[in-house]
């Protein structure tokens, strides 16, 4: 799928869309913003949690235009058919909310399932937003990526971190810029594995990996990995 980079003006941001794709596959801030990323102490429906989501980014002093990232959570990855179809209401309310630049989703997303502490239904988990910041280095956020070909752990890997690391070439950055890196997986992933291949992410692999233990969204698929850099991190009561 080809992508290409646009401008979100009102939240300030660039991001990487494509045709008919849901969400996009990375952003980065404008000069003179940062990222602001929070949790909700408890994951909430996806409408729910949508509209709290742009609730707080208000409370903040931002549009909801801010908001570059979702993190949601569903209750078991789904055949191809049924992830198209849940993201038809997914894209008509990003749509209500001005998330929706000529037909091209701005925000990036993760979407997984939890095998341990799973969901009754689709939720929101956090959420990543441009705020004003003299920031020096760049603020960004990486949607979750899956494997792209068949192989080993090692294999599947290591082909998610390449394409992490071209998205992040096409937006100007690295990725070892990142702040945290989230892996979500199984219980009984090879950690040696898992070490070699986020080697890609040099020195911010320092900070250690977040780990979540998950599905990806779509049936057949072991491995997803996100990143973002971010000046601030919070949790929102619920």
């Amino acid at each position: 799928m080809t992508s290409k980079l646009v401008h979100n003006p009102r939240g300030n941001y660039r991001f990487l869309a494509a045709e008919g794709r849901p969400f996009s596959g990375s952003a980065i801030a404008d000069s003179g913003f940062d990222m602001a990323h929070a949790t909700f102490e408890r994951p909430i429906p996806l409408q729910t949690g949508l509209e709290a989501a742009a609730r707080h980014v208000a409370a903040s002093g931002r549009p909801a235009e801010s908001i570059a990232g979702f993190e949601l959570r569903i209750p078991r990855p789904l055949s191809r058919a049924a992830f198209a179809e849940f993201n038809g209401p997914y894209v008509a309310a990003l749509g209500r909310m001005g998330l929706e630049i000529g037909g091209l989703m701005p925000a990036g997303r993760t979407n997984v399932s939890p095998t341990i502490a799973r969901v009754e239904q689709p939720c929101v988990f956090g959420f990543t937003f441009t705020v004003p910041s003299a920031r020096a280095w760049p603020a960004f956020v990486l949607s979750g990526s899956t494997e792209e070909v068949q192989g080993d752990a090692r294999a599947m890997l290591v082909n998610i971190t390449d394409i992490l690391e071209g998205r992040a070439r096409e937006l100007g950055f690295r990725l070892s810029d990142a702040t945290v890196i989230q892996l979500y997986a199984e219980v009984g992933v090879d950690t040696a594995v898992v070490a070699e291949a986020l080697g890609a992410f040099g020195e911010a692999a320092m900070q250690g990996i977040r780990w979540f233990p998950s599905m990806p969204p779509i049936e057949d698929l072991r491995y997803e990995i996100d990143a973002r850099s971010t000046g601030t991190e919070s949790s929102i009561p619920v």
